[in-house]
């Protein structure tokens, strides 16, 4: 657990390191080319990865459950979108949006057992996503670039 609790930490530092690169690499140059000159340093670094612990490139497993190869197009997705976004709304406010919907989204796929096991929508998950609604707001109304 605290393995996976440390990954979580790391990969939300990450995402919000990435953003703002992104963000100002988007003001230089088209958001899809953006997403191709990143996807394609993250194409070296995983290579290398791969490369140095051995895992290798587990094609059968690839070629059983192909549909993962989408999470590549939606990263495209995402690269460009945030490239556009982060200039006008700010990295802050661009990322408070992309989190609530995440989560929004989450607990929608949760609750319908859709990519992975159901889990149930309480009262305590609607209270969660009214006060990320309520973030989001508070986050997106203060701290845009002027």
């Amino acid at each position: 657990m605290l393995l996976a609790l440390l990954a979580a930490l790391a990969a939300g530092t990450f995402i919000a390191l990435q953003a703002g690169l992104i963000g100002e690499f988007g003001t230089r140059v088209p958001a899809v080319t953006v997403a191709f000159w990143v996807h394609l340093a993250g194409l070296v670094a995983a290579f290398v990865l791969v490369l140095v612990t051995g895992s290798g490139f587990q094609l059968a497993a690839v070629r059983a459950a192909p549909v993962g190869l989408l999470a590549g197009v939606f990263g495209v997705g995402i690269v460009s979108t945030i490239a556009i976004a982060v200039a006008p709304l700010g990295l802050g406010a661009t990322l408070a949006i992309v989190t609530g919907v995440q989560l929004l989204l989450a607990f929608a796929l949760e609750a319908g057992g859709i990519l992975g096991p159901q889990v149930r929508f309480d009262v305590v998950r609607v209270l969660g996503v009214v006060l990320i609604v309520a973030g989001v707001l508070l986050v997106f109304g203060r701290g845009r670039p002027a």
